[in-house]
C-alpha cells in the first residue's frame, strides 16, 4: 500500500514497553478486591482488553469491584508506575517520519488521554501526533472502535472517506481496524499470544519497525 492519509497508532505494547510499571500497578491494586498476587502470565490478561471487561469477564467481579480496582491502580499508576517504561527500538524514529510525512497520525489507545499524553511527553514524541485519542477517567470510550471514532472526528476526517491503517499489538487494534474497513498491521514485539494476530486477520504482521515501513510506504 502508499502511505495512507491517516495512519493510527496503539501505545502500550506497540510504541512503548511499559509492562513493569503495569504490572506493579495491578500487583498493588489486586489485594483491594480480594484477589491474590498473579503471576507475570496471569497479569497479561489485563494486557489489551480494559480493566472493567477483563475484571468483570475474567474474574467475575461486580461494578463496585471494577471502581475499587481502578482508583487503586490508578493512584499507584498515576502517582509515577506511568512513566516506568521504555520505548521499543526503531519506533521513535518511525513515529517522527511518520510526523514528517503528508499522513495524519493519530495515537489510538485504552489508556486515558491525559496518562497517554504524559507518556508521549516523557518520550518525547507528542509533537509528532496530530491527535491524541484514548479514553477517559471516568471509563468512557475504551472500546477501540470508539477510540479511533474519536480520533478521526477530533482531526476532522470521514472514517468512510479516508485511506487508513492501525499499528498495534493485540487483537483488539485489528478488529478497531477492521471496524472501519481500515487495513491493520500487527506487531510481534508487543503482548499478543502466539498466533493472536494472524488469528485476528491482521493485514500484515511484522517483527521490526523496518516490516512497518515496507507496508506504509515510508
Amino acid at each position: 500500500m502508499g502511505t495512507p492519509d491517516v495512519i493510527l497508532c496503539d501505545l502500550d505494547g506497540t510504541i512503548t514497553d511499559s509492562i513493569p510499571g503495569i504490572y506493579r500497578c495491578l500487583r498493588h491494586a489486586l489485594p483491594v478486591i480480594g484477589l491474590p498476587d498473579m503471576s507475570d502470565e496471569q497479569l497479561r490478561a489485563f494486557l489489551g482488553p480494559p480493566l472493567h471487561y477483563t475484571l468483570k469477564e475474567v474474574y467475575s467481579k461486580s461494578d463496585d469491584d471494577v471502581a475499587a480496582f481502578v482508583t487503586s491502580y490508578r493512584a499507584e499508576y498515576f502517582g509515577g508506575g506511568e512513566y516506568e517504561f521504555e520505548v521499543f527500538p526503531g519506533m521513535a524514529e518511525l513515529i517522527a517520519d511518520i510526523g514528517a510525512s503528508p499522513a495524519a497520525l493519530v495515537l489510538a489507545t485504552a489508556k486515558p488521554i491525559e496518562s497517554a499524553t504524559r507518556v508521549l511527553i516523557k518520550a518525547g514524541l507528542l509533537e509528532f501526533f496530530d491527535f491524541v485519542s484514548g479514553s477517559e477517567l471516568d471509563l468512557l470510550r475504551q472500546d477501540k472502535p470508539s477510540v479511533i471514532a474519536h480520533g478521526l472526528e477530533s482531526i476532522g476526517v470521514d472514517a468512510s472517506q479516508v485511506s487508513a491503517v492501525m499499528i498495534g499489538d493485540r487483537k483488539e487494534d485489528v478488529a478497531g481496524a477492521h471496524h472501519f474497513g481500515f487495513g491493520a498491521i500487527g506487531v510481534l514485539w508487543g503482548y499478543s499470544d502466539e498466533g493472536e494476530l494472524v488469528g485476528a486477520g491482521a493485514d500484515h504482521v511484522v517483527s521490526s519497525t523496518d516490516g512497518i515501513r515496507s507496508v506504509i510506504g515510508l
